[in-house]
C-alpha cells in the first residue's frame, strides 16, 4: 500500500494548481493587489510592475476575505500612478477583475477606475449602480449597465470586466450575465491612475463600505474559462514572473 507523506501531498496539490492556471499568461497581467498586508496603508502589486497603492481618505481595515486577508474600505481609496502598458497601449483589450463584498450601499459604487490625465474622464470603471446591477465604462465615457443581475449586501462576489472596443462583456462568480455594445478603439494613453474603492476620483462615487480581495487589471480580454479560474484562486498557484506561490496556506483558508 502507496504511503503518501506530508510533503507528496503538498507537492501534487501545487502540480494540480500549476495546471489548472495554466491557460492564464501571467505576462498579460498589468496590476494584481492580492490585498494580503493584514495592516498599513499600502497595497502592493504582485505582478513585478510596480503599482503600489496608497490607501487615503476615510477609514479601513484589514480583514479575512476569499483568500488569506482582504482590505475593507469605508469612504476609503487606493490610489497608484504609472504608466499602464497593454491594452492601453496597443492591445485593444483588458479585463478589470475583483472579489468583493458590500456591507452597505445606496449610492454608486466605485470598486476599480482608471482615469488618464489626457482623456475625458471614467475611461474605465467597474461599479455597482444604486439599483445594485453591475454598471461599468469600458474606454470611454458612455456609461454602460445590465438589469438582469442584482447584487446582494453581505455576498462575496467575483466581478469581472471585459473590453475589446467592441463591446464590454460582465461576468459575476465566472458566469457571463451580458454585454452592451461599445464600437470605440480603447484609447492609447501615456499614463493613467488606477484607483481602487472609487469610481471617478478622490471622493466621486467611493465605496461607502466595501471589503475587497483579488483585484486585477489585465491586457488581455480574459475567457471565461480563465476568469473562472481566477475567481478559484488559479492565479495563486502560478505566480507572476515564473515564482511558485505557497498555496498551501491560501488554499486552506480559502471561503
Amino acid at each position: 500500500m502507496k504511503t503518501l507523506t506530508i510533503s507528496s501531498i503538498i507537492l501534487t496539490l501545487l502540480m494540480a494548481g500549476t495546471a489548472g492556471a495554466a491557460s492564464l499568461d501571467i505576462d498579460r497581467l498589468l496590476l494584481y493587489w492580492p490585498c494580503d498586508e493584514g495592516g498599513g496603508d499600502t497595497l502592493t502589486d504582485a505582478s513585478g510592475n510596480g503599482f503600489d497603492a496608497d490607501i487615503l481618505g476615510g477609514d479601513h481595515s484589514w480583514e479575512d476575505a476569499k483568500f488569506d486577508k482582504g482590505v475593507r474600505l469605508k469612504s476609503a481609496y487606493g490610489q497608484v500612478k504609472g504608466n499602464v502598458i497593454g491594452s492601453t497601449s496597443g492591445t485593444g483589450e483588458i479585463t478589470l477583475s475583483c472579489w468583493f463584498i458590500m456591507h452597505e450601499h445606496v449610492t454608486y459604487d466605485g470598486l476599480i477606475s482608471i482615469e488618464a490625465p489626457v482623456g475625458d474622464c471614467c475611461e474605465y470603471r467597474l461599479m455597482v449602480n444604486p439599483s445594485f446591477n453591475p454598471f461599468w465604462n469600458a474606454g470611454h465615457h458612455v456609461d454602460k449597465s445590465l438589469g438582469n443581475f442584482t447584487f446582494e449586501l453581505d455576498t462575496w462576489y467575483h466581478y469581472a470586466l471585459t473590453a475589446d472596443g467592441d463591446s464590454g462583456k460582465i461576468y459575476v462568480d465566472g458566469e457571463f450575465i451580458g454585454e452592451q455594445a461599445e464600437g470605440f478603439d480603447l484609447p492609447d494613453f501615456q499614463e493613467v491612475t488606477v484607483y481602487l474603492g472609487t469610481g471617478e476620483s478622490p471622493g466621486t462615487w467611493p465605496v461607502e463600505d466595501t471589503t475587497f480581495d483579488e483585484v486585477m487589471i489585465w491586457d488581455k480580454a480574459l475567457t471565461e474559462d480563465e476568469i473562472k479560474e481566477l475567481m478559484e484562486g488559479g492565479i495563486l498557484a502560478v505566480q507572476p514572473h515564473d515564482k511558485l506561490a505557497v498555496t498551501w496556506a491560501k488554499l486552506k483558508v480559502s471561503r
